[in-house]
């Protein structure tokens, strides 16, 4: 599925001639913050003010790959050494509870409910940061065994949400995965950046130049700069690597 571009547009806004019908649907069915069930603004953050401040923000990391830096810089040692194919990586919290426990709950238990407020919380966090919009919004793909397997795709649950509230096109067949690779998280580092080599094929040419790759959780990157590698080898100039999490 492909969703044309357009403006932002967040539902049943305040200044809108239809906010009575939004506070009415705001009253009817009420929206709870996922941590404590206090009741928020629909149309705003997943997490209501207190809950939101005690999120594990992701501080200190290299722009380019996204681990913790420790040091005041700008990139880590590794990135000014053997930089990724991918040129950003934006992941606004740290791998910890609660956002841990919530895309556990979403990938893990079978609840892609969960993808509309991560994604919500994602993209707030996107347009604070003021990235650098792209041109096309695309997921780390699974493949059809595994696909079957959990029933949904949770990179692809996150980005259509993410194009609809950002306005960005998004594709979820422009990189297909070719092989079953064993889960990154059981890999140690240099695994994952053998596993899933030569994995993922393009479909067809992108038309675009700037591409955002969608995903839950960041570990190595490895996945994303496989991805990366192909896009670049077929003509994309700017990749960013966008997710909920980086791991500490």
């Amino acid at each position: 599925m492909e969703i044309s571009p357009g403006k932002l547009i967040r539902i049943f806004p305040r200044d809108n001639p239809r906010s009575l019908l939004y506070a009415a649907l705001n009253w009817l069915v009420p929206a709870l913050c996922l941590s404590c069930q206090r009741q928020i603004e629909a149309d705003g953050s997943p997490f209501c003010e207190q809950c939101y401040t005690q999120l594990p923000f992701q501080q200190d990391c290299c722009r380019r790959c996204g681990q913790l830096l420790v040091a005041d810089m700008d990139h880590c040692g590794r990135c000014l050494q053997h930089p990724p194919a991918f040129d950003l990586c934006f992941c606004p919290f740290r791998y910890q509870d609660p956002i841990a426990d919530h895309l556990r709950k979403f990938k893990y238990q079978g609840k892609p409910e969960q993808a509309r407020p991560l994604a919500q919380l994602l993209a707030t966090e996107i347009l604070a940061t003021q990235l650098t919009i792209p041109e096309l919004l695309i997921p780390v793909p699974l493949h059809p065994a595994k696909l079957r397997q959990r029933g949904f795709n949770q990179s692809w649950q996150l980005t259509r949400h993410l194009s609809r509230r950002l306005g960005i096109p998004c594709c979820n067949s422009l990189i297909v995965k070719t092989r079953v690779t064993p889960p990154q998280a059981q890999q140690k580092w240099q695994q994952r950046l053998t596993n899933v080599r030569g994995s993922f094929k393009l479909s067809r040419r992108p038309n675009v130049r700037h591409i955002a790759i969608v995903d839950d959780v960041v570990t190595t990157g490895s996945t994303a700069a496989e991805i990366s590698k192909i896009l670049k080898k077929y003509g994309v100039d700017y990749v960013q690597v966008w997710a909920v999490a980086h791991t500490v």
